[in-house]
């Protein structure tokens, strides 16, 4: 029985995506030991589920698909660059999402909860910060912040619709992750 290494995810617009990718480039360019994410990439990870089986992909599905036709789309937008968990001991170089929040915050606690009622194992964030990754930090010191805030170009300032959650499905390469959706889970109610 072959796995597949799966997440649930918010995808962005690719006008999102050039955006975010224009001012991350000038960053590229920093001497900084960094595993930068593909522009194709940028996404919002609702939730990691690691390897599933065949069965537990369709019994997600089966859990997730009426979960999301009872949901309203709703507005996020790209706040400013910063480190995930902290700048102190930065793992991640990200943009938190800001906007409707609130929504994107009972959709995680809701989505995990209903996954957790059906077996699938809890994460173990008990808080759950919005965020795009935009690189991976292999060390963590020497970290110049005013350098990587002074050399990022301006991020985009659009809030954009958020629509649907994708159930995904990631492939580790040498040349990186390889992203593919395996369902698509839309926001079908209104007002």
């Amino acid at each position: 029985m072959s796995l597949i290494r799966s997440f649930l995810a918010v995808l962005l617009d690719p006008e999102i995506k050039r955006d975010i990718y224009r001012a991350v480039r000038r960053l590229q360019k920093l001497p900084h030991d960094m595993k930068w994410v593909a522009e194709k990439n940028y996404h919002l990870t609702m939730k990691f589920f690691g390897d599933l089986s065949g069965e537990e992909i369709d019994q997600a599905i089966a859990i997730l698909e009426p979960f999301a036709a009872g949901r309203s789309p709703f507005y996020l937008q790209c706040g400013e660059l910063t480190a995930f968990p902290n700048r102190r001991r930065p793992r991640l170089l990200c943009l938190p999402l800001h906007g409707e929040t609130d929504t994107l915050q009972d959709l995680w606690q809701k989505s995990e909860a209903g996954l957790a009622r059906a077996g699938f194992p809890e994460e173990k964030r008990k808080s759950f910060h919005p965020h795009i990754t935009l690189g991976r930090f292999h060390h963590e010191k020497n970290i110049v912040w005013k350098e990587l805030i002074d050399q990022a170009g301006p991020f985009p300032e659009q809030r954009f619709l958020v629509r649907e959650l994708y159930l995904m499905s990631s492939k580790l390469t040498p040349q990186g992750p390889r992203y593919k959706a395996l369902a698509k889970f839309p926001f079908q109610a209104t007002g």
